[in-house]
């Protein structure tokens, strides 16, 4: 599920991370529970940090990369099926 983001939000990172730790934490057995979390930090001088979180590996955390690279340029570009 891709989140809209808005401006005012996204530009608190560390308030948006906890919204989705929240989101995360109040998950019941009844929701798709979240198995990963795979998030790449940006930092002003270029410098890139990839997390890992949850039940993943290396070869797993490339693959979800892969799939939202692919989620976003369909959405942005329109075009590509799920």
């Amino acid at each position: 599920e891709v989140v809209t983001l808005f401006k005012e939000n996204a530009s608190d990172i560390a308030a948006m991370l906890r919204q989705a730790a929240d989101n995360i934490g109040n998950e019941c057995d009844d929701d798709i529970r979240t198995k990963a979390v795979i998030a790449v930090q940006l930092h002003e001088d270029g410098q890139i940090q990839v997390y890992g979180w949850g039940q993943t590996d290396s070869c797993q955390a490339i693959a979800t990369l892969d799939l939202g690279k692919h989620r976003l340029m369909r959405d942005h570009f329109g075009g590509f099926d799920d």
